[in-house]
């Protein structure tokens, strides 16, 4: 009879034991779910209450993202160029001349624009801006030649000032003795000085 009493404690002891083993186990296991749930539930709610990011609303890029001055200088100039562009192509000269010229603010070097703008302010008869354009392209790249060349077609065309017009001829042959636009340029003004022992000479 005491070893079925003793059976009997000792199973009940286990039964509780086992039992107090279980409550414990689902308590622990239960406690992190709930911090997990009030965790997931406080970012859910940390992310609703600023609502969904919207970049197109943010007038700043990401810092990461941002361009350098000089790059969004250039960037703004690129724009203003196919601006341009687009402008010249639906005969809108003044509005084109407009978007080259900042081009131009930015960049004045850029020698084909700058003698691109020349032409357009040739067309409207306004040679000195012409001119202040080129010289202001040479300023900014004394090694290129094709403002010289274009300084001087306008000085021996227009302003009929062959002297300047050979000079600026001359030092576009010298910055560019490999370019026969040059030498051509330079026969046809001496040809228009009444000069063609000397352009004979050039050839």
């Amino acid at each position: 009879m005491r070893e079925r009493k003793k059976r009997g404690v000792s199973a009940c002891q286990c039964f509780f034991f086992s039992l107090a083993f279980l409550v414990a186990a689902s308590v622990a296991v239960a406690r992190p779910a709930k911090t997990l749930s009030t965790k997931s539930a406080t970012s859910s709610t940390a992310v609703k209450r600023p609502g969904r990011q919207d970049d197109s609303l943010d007038p700043k890029p990401a810092p990461d993202l941002a361009l350098r001055v000089g790059g969004a200088h250039k960037a703004d100039a690129l724009a203003h160029f196919v601006e341009g562009m687009a402008f010249e192509e639906n005969g809108e000269m003044d509005r084109a001349l407009e978007a080259y010229r900042k081009v131009l603010n930015v960049d004045p070097g850029q020698a084909q624009l700058a003698a691109r703008v020349a032409g357009l302010l040739i067309q409207q008869d306004d040679f000195p801006q012409a001119i202040d354009v080129l010289k202001d392209a040479i300023k900014a790249n004394p090694n290129n030649a094709e403002p010289y060349q274009q300084l001087a077609f306008i000085y021996v065309r227009y302003l009929k000032k062959t002297d300047q017009a050979i000079d600026y001829a001359n030092r576009a042959i010298a910055l560019n003795p490999a370019d026969a636009e040059g030498y051509q340029r330079l026969v046809e003004i001496e040809v228009a000085a009444g000069q063609e022992k000397k352009a004979l000479e050039v050839l």
